[in-house]
């Protein structure tokens, strides 16, 4: 069933390299689908594209050919488990992996892109991957994109660098992400993380992230990536899995609480 409305543009960042997002998009991607969302993940680290490496895939569709008006975006991209409809299933469109064809596309490109999502009706939800860091590219598709999940750990320059990702996204118009921290040693730890970086952005940018909640560390996340599969589909049962769906859950109902629920909530 095609849908009537724009999909959500949910887009993953994160500060620095090595906070385990691509991790995260895959999984929240497989979770989301079991909620019922048609799901589209976007790999859209245009330098170094690995989403397909992580799903063992041998092809992540043709994302260079849609954003040159080769080929159009539903036939552009490749089913995971099943493909977007079926339980679990999403769809993915992405670079060649290790290829770098993408590297050296001008700013206009991240434009275009949003809007070639926006304009499907195929999905409820598109998950943009983000490249790490807060070059140029990525920062402006993250702006373009209805929300953005900021992706970060307890190491101090994950911290640092999240606090980056947060002030240059604010400067170019897009609102505050919300966090999600990553292989926390304990709920706890992961708290302590959030409101750190919550504390600093209040300081300095006079608002901060929501915290979604943390994930823990885990074997399992290690094995799902040797194992080249969404750790949700994977092992469903491990802490980091029913983690990711918990976040998966919380991300579906908030999008399906009717407004006035929101608005009431705001107001008390």
């Amino acid at each position: 069933m095609m849908s009537a409305t724009s999909p959500k543009l949910t887009a993953i960042g994160s500060g620095k390299g090595g906070t385990g997002k691509t991790l995260v998009a895959t999984g929240l991607a497989s979770a989301l689908a079991h909620e019922g969302e048609r799901i589209l993940l976007c790999d859209a680290d245009f330098g170094l594209s690995n989403t397909t490496v992580h799903l063992g895939l041998a092809s992540g569709g043709d994302l260079a050919g849609v954003l040159g008006d080769r080929i159009a975006l539903a036939e552009a991209v490749v089913p995971v488990c099943g493909g977007s409809g079926a339980r679990g299933g999403f769809d993915l469109i992405a670079a060649p992996a290790g290829s770098g064809a993408l590297a050296n596309l001008d700013i206009d490109a991240t434009g275009r892109l949003a809007g070639k999502l926006r304009a499907s009706r195929a999905y409820d939800r598109i998950l943009i991957d983000l490249s790490a860091g807060v070059d140029a590219l990525t920062m402006a598709l993250a702006a373009h994109a209805d929300e953005t999940l900021l992706v970060l750990n307890a190491d101090p320059a994950a911290l640092t660098d999240a606090y980056a990702f947060a002030k240059v996204l604010l400067r170019l118009g897009g609102g505050i992400p919300k966090a999600i921290v990553n292989m926390a040693e304990s709920a706890s730890e992961g708290r302590r993380t959030a409101d750190a970086l919550a504390k600093t952005c209040q300081t300095f940018l006079k608002t901060a992230p929501d915290y979604m909640g943390s994930i823990p560390r885990d074997a399992h996340a290690a094995g799902a990536v040797r194992l080249q599969s969404p750790l949700t589909s994977l092992y469903p049962q491990s802490p980091s899995a029913l983690a990711i769906t918990s976040l998966a859950r919380q991300m579906n109902e908030a999008d399906r609480r009717p407004l006035s629920m929101t608005r009431s909530k705001t107001l008390r």
